[in-house]
């Protein structure tokens, strides 16, 4: 009878935890800080297993609610995007603070947990703003000439630095990264924005076969104005430095070069001031971020 009992009591707070509800998946949930209100607003979901590696073709769903506030509950469109990552996507009535309700299936396990997060309406000042202290590390790579750069070639000027590589086969990654730059260039030039202090930098994520030769052939096809733009390349250990100081995490596989999109902007004095992730990047945004106080 003191069995049964016991075995009724478990099963009791197993119904109350949730059914079927496991340990071996743990899910990570990535926020934008702001948002523009009228536009879809997307967030980031990261399914591991309890090794640590992305589990892939999960089911993931998820809703919405705000922490202090009855505004009844949004439903979240989730779309997989692999490695283990899926986005969501939600229409939001306001800033504040939300919790996210997120349920993940696979391979019989499931697990459900509420993540909280709060975003405030995107203006001007806080569009992309960081809130982590980090600066601009110590380096020494070579631009498209075959220069040493290092970080003293950066303080000084507003710095606007991504990651790419020549031989890219997403086209919605380095292509459209490198077309920011493109379009940034084009609106400075027509706005007859000075850019004495200004310096766009792409480094290389495939520098054994990103030769400085390559990169320049590879500027001289994107058109860029070569005065204030840098692609540099060098030893993999100063890029893998660089990139992890920035949190910008990438892995060779074959030919591929998997990466996150994220294109970083320094003030003068080398810190961290503002990050765009995505490639796909507002036009109009960047270049308010960029010659903001100019």
């Amino acid at each position: 009878m003191k069995r049964l009992s016991v075995f009724i009591m478990c099963l009791i707070i197993l119904i109350i935890s949730g059914c079927g509800e496991s340990n071996d998946l743990t899910v990570k949930l990535s926020t934008p800080k702001t948002f523009t209100p009228g536009k879809i607003y997307a967030m980031q979901f990261t399914v591991l297993d309890k090794q640590g590696k992305p589990v892939e073709d999960a089911k993931v769903s998820a809703d919405i609610t705000m922490k202090n506030m009855d505004h009844g509950t949004t439903p979240v469109a989730v779309e997989e995007m692999g490695e283990g990552k899926y986005i969501g996507t939600a229409s939001l009535p306001m800033n504040g603070e939300w919790i996210a309700s997120i349920k993940v299936e696979h391979d019989g396990e499931m697990v459900e947990v509420e993540k909280e997060f709060s975003i405030e309406a995107k203006t001007l000042e806080n569009a992309h703003k960081v809130t982590k202290d980090v600066t601009i590390p110590d380096f020494k790579l070579i631009d498209e000439n075959g220069n040493p750069v290092t970080k003293k070639d950066l303080i000084g000027k507003t710095v606007v630095m991504t990651f790419t590589y020549v031989n890219c086969v997403d086209p919605n990654a380095c292509p459209v990264l490198l077309g920011n730059f493109s379009n940034l260039q084009q609106d400075l030039k027509s706005k007859g924005t000075k850019t004495d202090n200004l310096l766009l930098v792409s480094v290389s994520l495939d520098p054994e076969n990103d030769t400085p030769e390559a990169m320049k052939e590879h500027a001289k096809k994107m058109n860029f104005d070569m005065s204030y733009l840098k692609m540099l390349t060098g030893d993999l250990k100063e890029i893998q430095n660089l990139a992890g100081t920035l949190g910008e995490h990438f892995e060779k596989k074959g030919a591929e070069v998997l990466h996150e999109n994220k294109t970083f902007i320094f003030n003068q004095n080398g810190k961290l001031t503002h990050e765009f992730t995505g490639s796909n990047i507002d036009r109009n945004e960047l270049y308010q971020v960029v010659t903001m106080g100019k």
